[in-house]
């Protein structure tokens, strides 16, 4: 083991504008909310310690090496706008503990070594969870049980059954949780859902996406091992939680990302900067039904995840999603939707979509074009989104119900591509099968896989 000349009909409406108002008006009828509201609705109060539009949050951090201090850095900009307080830190390795009281002006009293002590607080409203990924479960879990509410790094867990604990959780606790995925702020998903919401794409076909870049050395995840780290100033045997136990290893520690122990490799870290925007504009995010995945490791050598993963899920609804991920070329495949009407294609760095319908659909369906000059990708915009929904009760972009579904196709992949597997998802059972039907126990913390599988 080891992540888019008509006739004139009576009454002057023109057939090519009945055909279209019919259309929008049939598929809007027929077409549920985008998410299922969760129980933390938009009718059911926030925390106890945040009871109006203009109560402060406090917020703490559990995790701040190298993207848990892009948060610190980020709500420390915002914290005025996002009336905030920066209230405690926590990280098992002293040194980055420090650097993060430093940076918010923290005193010693208000750093921790461990999560638990620091969800004690009970002044502390929300915490922003940036672990490493075997630590995500526990510390989501920890959190929402103690009161608090929870932005968590993606992805939402390193294996299935610790989410759906985590999801159970969240779902008794009432509070709100947003996954750490900033492109789902991106205009152009919504704009994409409303308009297939609209029935302007007909059923939804297929789509495609990825997320891939090229490192130079390429060594990417391989990071500079800090000389001052040692038992004594960092705490290895906590840090790898449910992972098995090894001697201390600051390889593993600083490069994590390169080891099954700890993520998933591209599917963990890469593939959800695309799977969850896909998945929210599709209007209707579903689990999926079948979930495949291939991946290579033939230029990457140095490590056990892969270089290159290819996904197929394909979902109850007929929609099939197409993701790649590679480290070692950036040349990846348009950001695209595809219905039985329209197609949408998304810019890659622009929050712009355009819907342009099939010859066939011509005379029924106009072509469009977004666009929004907001940049795309910000954390900013997520982290304001969170906060907000804290005070407001209403349900985040990035939410649960969107968290998990991603999250079941995510965990399906890495086990279709480690174990070679085609695998089916029992939604009622929360169950995963081969084609015969024999149910399939989930990779997990005690799961022993060859590297070369």
């Amino acid at each position: 083991m080891n992540s888019e000349s008509d006739s004139i009909l009576a009454g002057g409406e023109s057939r090519r504008s009945f055909i279209r108002k019919t259309a929008t008006l049939a598929a809007a009828a027929s077409t549920p909310a985008l998410f299922h509201t969760p129980v933390y609705g938009q009718n059911t109060a926030p925390s106890a310690n945040v009871t109006g539009a203009n109560n402060r949050i406090a917020v703490g951090y559990i995790g701040t090496g190298k993207q848990g201090m892009e948060h610190v850095r980020s709500q420390k900009k915002f914290a005025q706008q996002n009336n905030i307080a920066q209230a405690a830190a926590c990280d098992l390795y002293a040194k980055h503990l420090e650097s993060a009281k430093k940076t918010m002006n923290l005193t010693d009293a208000d750093g921790f070594a461990d999560h638990r002590r620091l969800l004690e607080r009970k002044d502390i409203d929300a915490v922003i969870i940036s672990t490493v990924d075997n630590w995500h479960a526990q510390c989501s879990i920890d959190a929402v049980e103690a009161g608090k509410h929870v932005f968590c790094e993606k992805p939402m867990t390193r294996y299935l059954d610790e989410a759906w604990q985590v999801y159970d959780a969240v779902k008794k606790s009432g509070k709100v949780y947003v996954i750490g995925s900033q492109g789902c702020m991106d205009s152009k998903w919504h704009r994409a859902a409303e308009w297939i919401k609209a029935g302007k794409l007909g059923p939804l076909v297929w789509g495609q996406g990825s997320y891939c870049r090229n490192h130079p050395k390429n060594d990417e995840w391989q990071f500079p091992i800090d000389p001052d780290a040692n038992e004594q100033n960092l705490d290895w045997y906590r840090w790898l939680g449910k992972a098995p136990k090894i001697p201390f290893n600051p390889q593993h520690y600083f490069s994590w990302h390169k080891y099954y122990l700890y993520n998933s490799g591209l599917i963990g870290n890469l593939l959800p900067h695309r799977f969850h925007p896909m998945m929210l504009a599709t209007g209707q995010p579903e689990y999926p039904r079948r979930v495949v995945a291939t991946g290579t490791k033939k230029v990457s050598t140095e490590r056990e995840i892969t270089d290159t993963t290819h996904l197929l899920a394909e979902y109850p609804s007929g929609l099939t999603l197409v993701v790649a991920g590679s480290t070692v070329n950036e040349q990846g495949l348009p950001d695209m939707l595809r219905g039985r009407k329209a197609t949408l294609s998304f810019a890659s760095s622009q929050n712009r979509v355009e819907l342009k319908p099939e010859r066939i659909f011509a005379e029924e369906i106009d072509a469009e074009e977004f666009n929004d000059p907001t940049p795309v990708e910000s954390i900013a915009r997520l982290e304001k989104d969170f906060f907000d929904c804290i005070r407001s009760g209403k349900t985040p972009v990035a939410n649960l119900e969107l968290a998990i579904r991603a999250q079941a196709v995510l965990c399906m992949a890495e086990m279709s591509e480690r174990l070679g597997l085609a695998l089916f998802y029992d939604e009622a059972k929360r169950a995963l099968k081969t084609s015969d039907g024999k149910v399939v126990r989930p990779l997990s913390y005690d799961t022993v896989v060859s590297v070369a599988a």
